[in-house]
């Protein structure tokens, strides 16, 4: 009985590290850059503009990422709430203009480079179950057999998102950090924003452009 505790825990443990995995994060930062001889910060207003076509998905996108910065001493500040139509997006006055309406230090300008999809071959696979033969004394365990589970491959469909992030000095307007992620396979659009904006914060607090 003592062997088969010690099993049934292992197969237990096992089922809940796949579950973990499965619930881990599907965005990475693939990479980033911060400029070394910026010395202006750390910023506590940030004015957030997505290019993304789709004007539902843009302000989203901006709501979501507001949202996710704002905390203790920084301020985020959804673009969509001082542009109001999305082409103009594409001028700088328009940009300008906002920038100053919000009092913003920074503005953070996210770009949608990518939404791809990619099959994928998954092979067959073949698992093994072990069952106990009929003796359950001390040494029943040696009796045991394996059941084999035959588990057919298929074809699936892999959804890669990538998104580009820029930050910029509003007084300077150079850019003093970068950054691209990309999303694998995300289970929502709300999904890929909250993990793309943790990733940014994080870097840009090393970077030490946020407090």
């Amino acid at each position: 009985m003592k062997i088969q505790k010690i099993m049934f825990n292992a197969m237990l443990t096992t089922v809940l590290i796949f579950g973990i995995m499965a619930c881990a994060s599907s965005t990475k930062l693939v990479n980033d850059w911060s400029d070394p001889a910026f010395k202006g910060g750390p910023f506590k207003r940030i004015l957030i503009l997505a290019v993304i076509k789709d004007d539902i998905q843009r302000r989203a996108y901006e709501q979501t990422f507001t949202e996710r910065i704002t905390r203790n001493e920084v301020t985020g500040i959804a673009g969509n709430t001082l542009i109001e139509n999305d082409e103009d997006y594409g001028s700088k006055p328009k940009i300008l203009e906002a920038v100053k309406k919000s009092g913003a230090d920074a503005v953070l300008l996210a770009h949608l480079i990518s939404v791809k999809k990619k099959e994928r071959e998954v092979p067959g696979r073949v698992d093994y179950m072990p069952t106990f033969g009929p003796g359950y004394g001390y040494y029943g365990y040696y009796g045991r057999a394996y059941d084999t589970i035959y588990t057919p491959g298929y074809i699936t469909e892999d959804t890669i998102v990538k998104l580009e992030t820029t930050v910029y000095d509003s007084k300077t307007e150079k850019m003093v950090w970068a950054g691209g992620t990309r999303s694998f396979n995300p289970g929502s659009a709300k999904k890929v924003v909250t993990e793309n904006a943790d990733l940014i914060v994080s870097s840009m607090e090393k970077a030490g452009l946020l407090p």
